[in-house]
């Protein structure tokens, strides 16, 4: 099989491309050096004051670059062995393979060879994510669960595997300890005939050993392995004016969005609104919600900020110079009344949505750890609503940063109640799709911002209703442009009355 180490090109690229220089191909030799800046691979483009696609959005939202939930799930526990392939950035807790970096074949270790017959080993370096981690907490060869041996090691009867974190400065394979046996036993690389050449720094990466026998016909498969990981430690917001200076392991949504917006977009604390994060971390964390995302591939920082948005129904608004986090609720108060007054004559325009645009069954794909990380699907649908419309009307919302099925099943019933029901005067729900209104006001609404929730009172409509903005945009004359989505209580309960956020 020979002697190769495979350069670790895309190191990070998942969000950023970083400027890679100096690196050297020598025969079998190929490492990275001078890692440098990291740049943005694509801008953030701003639409009405906030990040397009979230789910405040009157349509679903394209979420970006990756792949459907079911390739993906395929995607990220294959390992990969290429020059070009990008390093995983792993948000919250995961299973993936990696990237393999490092491969060698020889003769049999002869602590293992005496005692299971077997006359060749593989060895491996496979890195699984571009950063530190919190831990690795379970690891598996292809379907099979290994046992941990503790510090670090893992092993079944054919693999064995110890795991290191990220370091700051590049590690010879000669000083890598590989566990040898199904006992745990360790030899540095440099006792077991291994190249020296150098991992890449920043990498948390799996020493990998297995033993197999040709001419025996057992164990002739090479096995993917991979990891259970608690990913990359960032900062958590401490309250509703504190933001931690340490970092440390989180899958809170709020607190992922923080990290892209100052690692992605380089944003100060200082132009952060860290009441309203911390607001949006505090009910994620009661209503169980989380964000769980292995970036394996090139995407820019829009799409990624969108998915992690999906996983609670966000919104980004970027206000008087300030970025500002919101979560699609219940118990919203009315930030201002408009009437006719307020409103530019011949401006206010009240619609439904068309035909081509409902749906009475949402299907809602997700990562499912519990069959194998995998993809699942939830279904919500109005079987009354299909039998007054004669048909099955269905959408599909894909969202792969969410792995907990009480989270899918939520996300789906609000965006199906969102879509097709409002209520009466007396708060009850009824079966009518939301009113959709836009109009024109003066600047003297310019304090408003997208996902504040406004009350109209005008003769165009049968009575005083609510409605969240969806997007504001001021013209060449200086009149805002309003639109907005009709805003429900019920669009928060399940068919039980029980609030779903």
């Amino acid at each position: 099989m020979g002697s190769k180490v495979k350069a670790v090109i895309g190191l990070a690229a998942v969000i950023f491309a970083p400027a890679i220089a100096g690196y050297m191909m020598t025969g079998t030799f190929a490492a990275v050096a001078g890692m440098g800046a990291m740049a943005l691979t694509a801008a953030v483009s701003m639409v009405g004051a906030s990040i397009a696609g979230s789910a405040l959005s009157p349509d679903i939202p394209d979420l970006g670059d990756l792949s459907g939930s079911d390739t993906y799930a395929g995607q990220k526990i294959q390992s990969s062995r290429n020059n070009t392939g990008t390093v995983s950035q792993v948000y919250g807790f995961h299973r993936l393979a990696g990237n393999i970096i490092y491969q060698k074949a020889n003769a049999a270790y002869t602590g293992n060879s005496a005692a299971n017959g077997y006359n060749r080993d593989y060895w491996s370096i496979i890195v699984f994510a571009g950063h530190t981690v919190e831990d690795v907490t379970s690891m598996y060869a292809a379907l099979d669960l290994m046992t941990s041996l503790g510090t670090n090691k893992f092993s079944t009867e054919h693999i064995h595997v110890k795991w290191y974190d990220a370091s700051a400065t590049p590690i010879s394979v000669h000083d890598v300890d590989f566990v040898v046996n199904d006992t745990g036993t360790t030899q540095a690389g440099s006792t077991l005939s291994l190249t020296d050449v150098d991992i890449p720094a920043d990498c948390a990466f799996m020493a990998v050993h297995q033993v197999f026998d040709g001419s025996q016909n057992k164990n002739i498969q090479l096995n993917t392995v991979t990891v259970e990981v608690e990913g990359k430690k960032i900062r958590t917001i401490t309250n509703a004016s504190t933001i931690s200076t340490s970092t440390s392991y989180s899958n809170n949504p709020a607190e992922i969005i923080l990290d892209l917006l100052g690692v992605g977009l380089n944003i100060p604390d200082s132009k952060i609104d860290i009441a309203s994060f911390y607001d949006v971390k505090t009910k994620c964390n009661t209503n169980g919600w989380t964000a769980n995302l292995a970036l394996i591939q090139q995407a820019n920082i829009q799409s990624i900020l969108e998915e992690i948005l999906s996983t609670f129904r966000g919104q980004i608004i970027h206000s008087e110079d300030t970025w500002k986090l919101k979560v699609d609720s219940k118990n919203q108060t009315s930030v201002d009344t408009f009437t006719a007054d307020d409103i530019i004559n011949n401006t206010l325009n009240i619609t439904m949505r068309g035909s081509k645009d409902i749906f009475n069954r949402l299907r809602l794909k997700y990562i499912n750890p519990t069959d194998e990380w995998l993809a699942s699907q939830v279904v919500i649908e109005d079987t009354e609503l299909q039998g007054f419309e004669g048909q099955v009307i269905e959408k599909i919302l894909d969202i792969k940063a969410v792995t907990n099925t009480a989270q899918a099943n939520d996300l789906a019933e609000i965006t199906l109640n969102t879509s097709r029901y409002s209520e009466a005067s007396n708060g009850d729900r009824i079966k009518q799709t939301p009113l959709i209104c836009n109009f024109s006001t003066t600047i003297k609404h310019a304090e408003l911002e997208v996902g504040d929730v406004i009350t109209i009172d005008h003769d165009l409509l049968d009575r005083v209703r609510k409605f969240m903005i969806l997007s504001l945009e001021t013209d060449q004359s200086g009149l805002i442009q309003v639109a907005a989505r009709e805003y429900a209580e019920t669009h928060y309960k399940d068919t039980s009355g029980n609030y779903l956020i």
